[in-house]
């Protein structure tokens, strides 16, 4: 009776491991065909939009509208809610935006006072600047934001975690936002360093508040500022300088700096979450 009881347990067990291997294949087939359908979207938006008169403000808007049907695709075909996916939204998100895009903000701040500190960079108000440019910065980097969180932050992530768990997911996703930035044209090192650390920064954000509020506030305020400083060729406000032959050694302070201003930015981000929410909140 013994050995039968032993026998048939053995048989559940096995029946339920091969259950559950076989939902996290399904779940992870369904992120992969979400996310190829994601640069289809991509690559079609900048496609119909490049002989308009501002090509990447309406291949971004067009792109962040589609993927956002995407998202709501993919989450009928589970038959799940938005809030399961980073999308459900309450009286807090507003709040979370602007911490988000504050922090943001400054972390560019702290950047740019390590880089005039320790390195022979200057930075001196362009004299071309103009200001109705705003008009379009804003609402290009915002659509950026929203697009980029939209695809990796919330099926994609959440759908992740449901089944592989929080450290996976998150990993994956950092893999995956490396990837997506090196083929869009960023060097190695950029987009491990660079990309790497906002990934990981972002889908903290996301995971702990459960939507992609404080994500798009902190990736907006992050790329505005950054293309404020002159760091996205010198196209902002004001124009970044850096001394000759000097070239090697502030490219160098400037990974570093950057470094700082994201573990920083993560270390406010924890922070300022731990006082605003309720202390049994887990980290999901």
């Amino acid at each position: 009776m013994r050995q039968r009881s032993y026998l048939h347990q053995n048989t559940v067990n096995s029946y339920l491991l091969n259950n559950e291997e076989m939902k996290r294949t399904v779940v992870l087939l369904k992120v992969i065909l979400f996310y190829l359908a994601s640069l289809v979207i991509f690559a079609f938006s900048a496609g119909v939009t490049k002989q308009t008169i501002f090509p990447d403000l309406f291949s971004l808007s067009i792109a962040t509208l589609l993927s956002f049907g995407l998202v709501c695709l993919f989450k009928a075909w589970d038959k799940i809610n938005f809030s399961q996916i980073g999308l459900g939204f309450n009286h807090k998100s507003m709040l979370n935006f602007g911490l988000g895009l504050c922090v943001g903000i400054c972390m560019v701040g702290i950047m740019a006072i390590i880089l005039t500190n320790f390195a022979a960079v200057s930075f001196q108000k362009s004299v071309s600047f103009d200001t109705k440019i705003w008009a379009t910065v804003i609402p290009l980097y915002f659509f950026v934001a929203c697009r980029e969180e939209l695809v990796f932050r919330t099926y994609f992530l959440w759908r992740l975690k449901d089944g592989f768990g929080t450290i996976a997911s998150l990993s994956i996703i950092v893999v995956f936002f490396i990837l997506e930035h090196l083929f869009t044209g960023s060097t190695l090192k950029t987009a491990i360093l660079g990309s790497g650390l906002g990934a990981i920064l972002f889908g903290f954000a996301t995971l702990r508040t459960r939507n992609i509020a404080l994500s798009i506030g902190l990736h907006f305020g992050w790329n505005l500022t950054h293309w404020l400083f002159g760091f996205k060729g010198n196209t902002g406000l004001f124009i970044e300088t850096v001394a000759k032959d000097t070239e090697y050694h502030s490219e160098n302070i400037a990974f570093v700096a950057y470094t700082i201003a994201m573990l920083l930015g993560l270390l406010t981000v924890a922070i300022l979450l731990k006082k605003i929410q309720p202390p049994n909140s887990p980290i999901t």
